[in-house]
């Protein structure tokens, strides 16, 4: 199922490319995010990572010269590198147990990120997660109702 949601979530990006103008987070985000939409706190760990790595890409800029490759780069390596951490230590403990933050994937924090500085934080989010919705419907359609594993 997991080739089926990133081959959707490239079509899906590439429609909202062509008839919004807006870019989905990168072509294979969607299909990645639609894999998590039954697990909110994974959910929520991508984004924070990916905003994070936006928020150090943004102060980096203004110190040096970062455009087009080079900041795509360093978003997905500061991405990666947040990623990684969130893995090990972004937990919140609660009452009734552990809330894991952790992202998904090394690459998909900073294809985030990388968009957020190019089309805007809201922007980003908004057609993401709707091309995302899309794919999920899709996917349970297709498979008579059973739900992509959580």
């Amino acid at each position: 199922m997991i080739e089926l949601s990133v081959t959707l979530g490239l079509i899906f990006s590439l429609l909202s490319y062509e008839v919004f103008g807006l870019a989905a987070g990168g072509i294979v985000v969607p299909g990645y995010i639609a894999l998590l939409l039954g697990n909110p706190e994974r959910l929520i760990g991508t984004f924070v990572v990916s905003i994070l790595t936006y928020l150090i890409v943004r102060a980096i800029g203004n110190i040096t010269f970062l455009y087009g490759r080079r900041q795509l780069v360093l978003s997905i390596l500061i991405g990666c590198l947040i990623a990684i951490f969130s893995r090990n230590f972004l937990y919140v403990e609660l009452n009734s147990g552990l809330l894991s933050l952790q992202a998904v994937g090394w690459v998909i924090p900073g294809l985030i990120a990388h968009w957020y500085a190019k089309q805007g934080i809201y922007r980003t989010i908004s057609v993401l997660l709707i091309t995302a919705v899309f794919v999920r419907l899709l996917v349970i359609l297709l498979f008579n109702g059973n739900l992509l594993p959580g």
